[in-house]
C-alpha cells in the first residue's frame, strides 16, 4: 500500500476525491420544476417582479460569501431564491422529497424533525457520520462532542443545523448508497415552501463530487411552460456533437462556484468597448463571473451594464419606457413590427448567440419590451438562467469545461 503513496501525495484534492468518493458514476435522471410554475395563477408582471427580485437577493448572498479571502468560506444559504427544484426520494424505504437545487451551494440536506417527511429512525440505511470522516472536515462542520459529525449552515438571520449521515438516495428509481447529507433538526419557519437542498456546487460535499462522476448537465425549458427540464447524471451528461465549449475558471478562494472566461459582448454587428477584465478574478477572489442555476436574470457588473443599455438603446430605435421591473424597457409597437439587434456573449472558445426570447421579456401587461439583464455590483457578473433557457449545459467538472448547444429541453 506504501508504494502507492506517493502517487496520491501528487493528486490534487479535486482528483482525490474522485478516487475516494463513496459512490460510483451511474446514469441518472431527475427532473426539475421551476417554481413559478407551480403558481399558475402568477401574472406576467408577477412572475418578473418575482424573478428580478430573487436575482437581487442572489447576487447579495454570492458576494456575501466572497467577502472574504479565507479559502474555507461558509456558505450561506438564502431560500428567497428559490428557482429549480428537483424530486428524488431518500432512506430505506424511499420517502419523497422536493429540494432546491442550487450550483451555488455545496451541502445536500433535508429537514429530520418530527412530523417532516422523512424521519431517519425509520429507515434502515441511515447512519450518522463519524468525526474522523472526510467529509466532516469542513468550515461547515463540528466535532464538539467528540463522535457526532454535527454542521452548522447560517443564512439570513436563521440557521440550518443538524446531524451529518450518510443515506440511500433515489433519482428516477435508480439507488445511490453511501450519500452524505445533512440531517437538519433547525426550525425553517415560513423563510421557505421547501425544506431541502439538493448542493451541486463544486465542493466535496456537493452530490457531482460525491457521485464521482465528474459530470452533469440540465435543460432549462421556458419559464411560462409547465413542462419539467431535465437533469442529467454520470454518462447521460453527454455533449451534443455541435456544442461549443469553453473552460472552467478557478477561484482558488472558493471552489464551489461555476466561473466561466467572458471575453466580450456584441449587439447587432457591433463588439461592445468592454475590456475582458470586467470579468475576471481578482487576486483577492472577487470578480469573475459565475454561471448559475439560482440566478434568475444575468447581472453585469455596473461598467459593463452601462455600455450594453447605451449600445442596446441606439439599435433598438423604440422609445425608452420607466417604472418598471427591468433597468431598461422599451415601449412595444402594436404591430410587432421590429427586429431586435442579436445579443452575443463571447467566452472564450465558445460564441453564445441567444435568440430573442432569451434575452427580451414582456413586461407591463405586455405593452413594454424589456432587456432581461440587470445592472449589478462593481465586482461581480451572473450568467442567469433564463439567459440559459433552451440549452443543453453540459458541466464537465473533471474535464475543466462547460459545453452549451440549442436544443429542444422536452425531447431530452
Amino acid at each position: 500500500m506504501s508504494r502507492f503513496l506517493p502517487l496520491l501525495l501528487l493528486l490534487s484534492p479535486a482528483a482525490l476525491l474522485f478516487l475516494l468518493s463513496p459512490c460510483t458514476s451511474l446514469p441518472l435522471r431527475v427532473n426539475l420544476t421551476h417554481i413559478d410554475s407551480k403558481s399558475p395563477n402568477l401574472s406576467m408582471n408577477d412572475r418578473n417582479l418575482r424573478a428580478v427580485k430573487r436575482s437581487k437577493i442572489r447576487m447579495e448572498f454570492i458576494s456575501s460569501t466572497l467577502s472574504t479571502s479565507s479559502v474555507d468560506v461558509r456558505t450561506t444559504v438564502h431560500f428567497d431564491n428559490e428557482e429549480y427544484t428537483a424530486d428524488f426520494a431518500i432512506g430505506t424505504p424511499p420517502v419523497s422529497v422536493t429540494a432546491i437545487l442550487d450550483t451555488g451551494s455545496d451541502l445536500i440536506w433535508t429537514k429530520c424533525e418530527t412530523g417532516s417527511s422523512y424521519n431517519p429512525s425509520a429507515s434502515s440505511t441511515y447512519s450518522s457520520l463519524p468525526c474522523d470522516s472526510n467529509f466532516c472536515q469542513n468550515s461547515l462542520m463540528s466535532c464538539s462532542d467528540g463522535s457526532t459529525c454535527s454542521f452548522h449552515s447560517p443564512y439570513g438571520s436563521a440557521t440550518v443545523d443538524g446531524t451529518m449521515a450518510t443515506e440511500t438516495f433515489s433519482f428516477g428509481g435508480t439507488d445511490v448508497p453511501g450519500l452524505a447529507f445533512g440531517c437538519s433538526n433547525s426550525e425553517m419557519g415560513t423563510a421557505t415552501m421547501f425544506s431541502s437542498l439538493l448542493g451541486m456546487g463544486g465542493g466535496q460535499l456537493s452530490l457531482i463530487s460525491q457521485l464521482g462522476s465528474g459530470k452533469f448537465s440540465y435543460c432549462l425549458t421556458t419559464y411560462d411552460q409547465s413542462i419539467t427540464s431535465p437533469l442529467l447524471l454520470g454518462s447521460l451528461a453527454t455533449p451534443d456533437p455541435s456544442a461549443q465549449s469553453t473552460p472552467l475558471v478557478q477561484n482558488a478562494n472558493i471552489p464551489t462556484y461555476y466561473y466561466l472566461s467572458l471575453q466580450g459582448i456584441t449587439v447587432g454587428s457591433t463588439l461592445l468597448p468592454i475590456p475582458s477584465s470586467e470579468f475576471a478574478i481578482s487576486s483577492d477572489g472577487r470578480g469573475g463571473l459565475i454561471i448559475d442555476s439560482g440566478t434568475s436574470f444575468t447581472i453585469l457588473v455596473a461598467a459593463a451594464y452601462d455600455v450594453l443599455s447605451q449600445e442596446f438603446q441606439s439599435q433598438m430605435g423604440l422609445p425608452v419606457v420607466t417604472g418598471h421591473n427591468f433597468d431598461l424597457c422599451f415601449s412595444s409597437p402594436s404591430d410587432g413590427s421590429f427586429q431586435p439587434p442579436k445579443l452575443i456573449f463571447h467566452f472564450e472558445g465558445a460564441d453564445i448567440d441567444l435568440p430573442e426570447n432569451n434575452y427580451l421579456v414582456r413586461d407591463g401587461g405586455g405593452s413594454v419590451l424589456c432587456l432581461a439583464i440587470l445592472k449589478g455590483r462593481e465586482d461581480l457578473s451572473l450568467f442567469g438562467n433564463f439567459q440559459q433557457q433552451n440549452m443543453h449545459i453540459v458541466y464537465d467538472v473533471q474535464g475543466g469545461k462547460i459545453s452549451f448547444a440549442p436544443a429542444q429541453c422536452e425531447n431530452l
